[in-house]
């Protein structure tokens, strides 16, 4: 579709076309919030949009390309809503963070449970989608402790702790929510600190150790005791 040129009205034609689009955009959040993805019909999303069939093509390449901007946008509302503090300290910005997303969660729970977190029936497009925002979220927090979301050991552990939370959150909504969500934000926390020490672990960072101080978790192991610790008594000396 043609964007209307910069400082200029969009034409009638343009309007209705955007219009048509967000019809589209908004039936599918609807849908595919209430229902996985394979139980939703490109007729099921037109229908709810009140507009042809063929549009949903014309617009959106498919059910497919529109599933994956469903994932987007639930994903820009979710961090519309979960923007960190400007100002304060940082395990008061975090917290708040993790709080507001959990919040958001519960509040949204049908989308939480086919759009944010499910992914056991997405398409490959759909999947990237997935992940890209999952990565966003991560270097947001990384940003925040000063760290570099880009250095390999600390992907793999920052990446897992992605994966866990989105695990519990799933856990934690399909059972009626068993703790609140203060306690959750909190779990969170301790797993993103275990998450650092993991990294440090594999590769001690001055950055590592004043995040993990930064998050209350000051207490690490110096490099000697990382490279002893689990190794039998009687090869230690050897160290």
């Amino acid at each position: 579709m043609a964007s209307p040129e910069a400082g200029k009205p969009p034409t009638r034609r343009q309007a209705a076309a955007q219009e048509t689009r967000q019809k589209l955009l908004h039936a599918a959040l609807e849908n595919f919030s209430r229902r996985p993805y394979g139980e939703v019909t490109v007729g099921d999303i037109a229908r709810t949009a009140g507009v042809a069939h063929g549009l949903l093509s014309h617009h959106f390449k498919g059910k497919e390309s529109l599933y994956a901007e469903a994932v987007r946008e639930v994903d820009r509302q979710l961090r519309a809503a979960t923007k960190f503090a400007s100002e304060g300290p940082v395990i008061d910005r975090l917290r708040q963070h993790l709080t507001a997303h959990l919040r958001y969660l519960a509040e949204h729970e049908d989308a939480a449970l086919n759009l944010i977190l499910r992914r056991a029936q997405a398409t490959d497009l759909a999947s990237a989608a997935f992940e890209s925002t999952r990565e966003e979220g991560v270097r947001t927090i990384c940003a925040l402790l000063g760290l570099d979301a880009d250095d390999p050991v600390l992907l793999l552990s920052v990446r897992g702790f992605g994966a866990a939370c989105d695990e519990m959150a799933l856990h934690w909504l399909r059972n009626s929510r068993p703790v609140e969500i203060g306690a959750l934000a909190e779990a969170w926390i301790a797993l993103l600190a275990g998450s650092i020490r993991a990294a440090y672990g594999i590769a001690p960072h001055p950055a590592l150790r004043k995040a993990l101080h930064t998050l209350g978790y000051g207490s690490v192991p110096s490099t000697a005791d990382l490279m002893t610790e689990g190794t039998p008594d009687d090869c230690r000396s050897v160290i």
